[in-house]
């Protein structure tokens, strides 16, 4: 499936569900937009980094309410696939997602610092 930078630009998650805490949407929002930007040419976001990011998980106590991480995870698969295909073409090489860690199941941001 071959993916457009408007694509990225038009995709809408859902909140998280009732009860669950969800991803940081600033986090999430700025990192499509370099998605975008790299399909329109202007950055360089590879399927490697859509495979290795990590959002922070919205707490609790806050109003704001998360997109749904199940919804941006389907989401970041096929653009990390459409991403792939590309490099694969420009580099005559295929892209090969590391097999036991392609859940795209994130840890959270402070985890990885502590």
């Amino acid at each position: 499936m071959d993916i457009t930078a408007e694509d990225v630009d038009k995709a809408w998650f859902p909140p998280a569900p009732w009860g669950t805490r969800g991803y940081n949407r600033m986090q999430v929002d700025a990192f499509l937009s370099r998605v975008a930007a790299t399909l329109e040419g202007r950055d360089t976001v590879t399927a490697a980094d859509v495979h290795k990011v990590a959002f922070t998980l919205c707490p609790f106590a806050r109003r704001t309410v998360g997109y749904d991480p199940a919804a941006v995870d389907s989401f970041l698969r096929l653009v990390e696939a459409a991403l792939a295909a590309r490099e694969s073409a420009a580099m005559s090489t295929p892209y090969l997602a590391p097999a036991l860690d392609h859940s795209h199941a994130r840890v959270p941001l402070w985890r990885k610092l502590v």
